[in-house]
């Protein structure tokens, strides 16, 4: 949505690329982005990359941008001027948007000189780590919804308006119908989804007044909030208003925002049912997250589910421990050994292999150089500055939908984590 912008870069970017400058190190270096593995997730969803490649090769250093530099007094003019020079002539390797993948493996390699590839650094991990988060999470809920409609709502809990939209894409992608956000629907077309508000059920002066004004006015979207003041009474009086305005409804239901939604949930298919209300739908909203969803569905009832805090920032992985690392130069792999915080160096491609059933068997991380009989998952997006691939919303929603298939059943587990099938090959082992 927003521009990126070159200063979204911390300022040790900057000031190593004054050292490289100044020591001739300015020469070949390959970067690459991925997550370590944590035990809250069993699987990723890339999102945010073909975006991201877009903006990086448009990124330019203004004359303000050079002026607010040399005011901090850090950087030569001969760093400046290769500054206000900037073009990313460099190449791009990405898992494409709606891709699932697994912790450790590479989502972008980014192949440049030393400076280019470093000054990246901080917005790569800004770009993309909260989509990959936002999306995970809503694959988790869309893995147990089983079919109900998905609808997004976490603008409003949302790090500002950029986060806000790009959440919406990345629930839509991660197997979300669509989005309340009308924003993220105008630039991405995302389908929108809204009901009401309990300050709209507050102007009236009786819920009874409030659902039959709003129904003659959208009879098509006639979807009450229940629960402003008492949930159950709230469901009487839309079945109220509903049997009053039998046959002009073409589309009727309840929301309930709060209380024991399974109780509550089917209270109302009950009362549904003995009133002969059966096309009534039933929404459910409010802080909901996989596992109150995966209660409903085997407890309660529901035809569609409103999601929004749980994706905007998750309760049990808010941050994704997303890293960029140097994995190497002209000297050869360059490895981490940190305790607890090893990277594996090489410039690296991924091949997934399947098992007889169409099912994922495990991935091969392999170096570039070594070429195995599998799907390789990262793909050429910028080559020598050029932008290769386009991003549409629903081609990425469609690889994760395909994704989603092939992938066993027990990754899909939101009680238990296993380890990624993944195996390195022989040349990336670190004895």
């Amino acid at each position: 949505m927003f521009r990126s912008h070159p200063l979204l870069t911390d300022l040790y970017e900057l000031t190593m690329g004054e050292v490289y400058l100044r020591e001739g190190l300015n020469d070949y270096a390959v970067f690459e982005m991925n997550i370590r593995h944590k035990k809250e997730r069993n699987y990723y969803v890339s999102v945010g990359v073909l975006e991201l490649a877009k903006e990086i090769t448009q990124l330019r250093f203004s004359e303000e941008d050079i002026e607010y530099l040399r005011s901090l007094n850090r950087f030569s003019e001969d760093f400046l001027n290769y500054l206000k020079n900037f073009k990313f002539r460099g190449d791009i390797w990405g898992i494409p948007d709606g891709r699932i993948f697994f912790a450790n493996e590479p989502v972008v390699v980014i192949k440049a000189n030393r400076i280019d590839g470093q000054i990246l650094e901080t917005l790569v991990l800004n770009t993309l780590a909260y989509q990959i988060n936002s999306a995970s999470k809503a694959a988790r809920v869309y893995s147990v919804a089983k079919g109900k409609l998905l609808m997004e709502f976490g603008a409003r809990r949302a790090s500002g308006i950029d986060a806000a939209v790009k959440v919406s894409k990345a629930a839509y992608i991660a197997g979300f119908d669509g989005t309340s956000n009308l924003l993220a629907g105008k630039i991405y077309g995302i389908p929108v989804f809204g009901t009401m508000a309990h300050s709209f059920v507050q102007t009236f002066p009786s819920e009874f007044e409030a659902f039959l004004t709003f129904a003659k006015v959208y009879p098509d979207n006639a979807i009450f909030l229940v629960d402003t003041y008492d949930t159950v009474s709230g469901i009487e009086v839309a079945i109220e208003v509903m049997k009053l305005l039998m046959g002009s409804l073409k589309m009727v239901g309840i929301r309930i925002d709060s209380g024991d939604i399974v109780e509550l949930s089917n209270y109302a298919k009950k009362r549904f049912e003995e009133e002969g209300l059966t096309s009534v739908k039933i929404v459910l909203s409010g802080d909901l997250d996989e596992w109150k969803i995966a209660e409903v569905v085997r407890e309660g009832y529901a035809d569609a589910f409103g999601v929004g805090t749980e994706i905007v920032l998750p309760s049990d992985r808010p941050s994704l421990g997303a890293i960029y690392k140097l994995v190497e130069d002209k000297e050869g792999f360059k490895h981490k050994f940190s305790k607890g915080k090893v990277v594996i160096g090489g410039s690296k491609q991924v091949y997934r292999l399947y098992r007889g059933d169409g099912k994922i068997e495990k991935d091969i991380i392999a170096h570039e150089s070594v070429h195995y009989d599998g799907e390789p998952l990262l793909v050429p997006i910028v080559k020598e500055g050029e932008l290769l691939l386009e991003h549409d919303v629903k081609e990425a929603r469609e690889r994760f939908l395909r994704d989603f298939s092939t992938l066993p059943d027990e990754y899909k587990d939101i009680n238990i984590t296993f380890n990624p099938p993944i195996e390195y090959s022989q040349e990336l082992k670190i004895m």
